[in-house]
């Protein structure tokens, strides 16, 4: 069967009338919902005559943000410090080298990376080049049980050039331990 343009239209234009009919229709055979019985609120109490405990605290809550972290800072600092000569100064830069702690080194691979920690508990990893501790030491060599740091500084007085090598090796697991018991 072959259907006329208008045909189509007349259809389309009468379904949405004939679903709208059948829908608003009554069907009798419900019952209506029987109205609810009418409760009272509760009244109004007296907050002063009620007695909640034995005695009634009079002060005021003052929160005290001393000594507690702010909950809405990013635990990534985002600070940036700058030393005297203008440059950044990097995380491993805040603290002196003898504060820090190696606590692990990763060695048979290309690049051989250790893993030192900062006094606040942080951990970071270096590699040969990484610049750490306050006076601009550099990580020169890692070793199997330690690294060494190189520092370059002038003497203020002979205005010559020092350069110190500072050795930080792995803890001993039994040191490690004994500190653990005495605590």
């Amino acid at each position: 069967m072959i259907f006329g343009r208008s045909t189509v239209l007349a259809l389309c234009a009468c379904a949405p009338l004939l679903l709208v009919s059948v829908g608003c229709g009554d069907d009798g055979g419900g019952q209506a919902e029987r109205p609810r019985p009418r409760t009272e609120a509760p009244k109004a109490v007296d907050v002063e005559k009620v007695s909640v405990g034995e005695e009634e605290s009079t002060e005021r809550y003052s929160y005290n943000a001393i000594g507690k972290r702010d909950p809405f800072r990013s635990f990534i600092s985002r600070v940036v410090v700058v030393d005297s000569e203008g440059g950044p100064v990097g995380p491993l830069q805040m603290h002196e080298i003898d504060q820090y702690r190696l606590r692990g080194i990763v060695w048979n691979i290309g690049k051989p990376r250790a893993l030192v920690e900062d006094p606040d508990g942080m951990g970071y990893v270096v590699d040969i080049g990484t610049l750490i501790g306050k006076n601009w030491g550099k990580v020169t060599k890692i070793k199997p049980e330690e690294i060494i740091i190189t520092e370059e500084y002038r003497d203020p007085i002979e205005n010559e050039l020092i350069i110190n090598e500072i050795t930080m090796r792995l803890p001993d697991p039994a040191e490690e331990a004994k500190k653990k018991q005495k605590n």
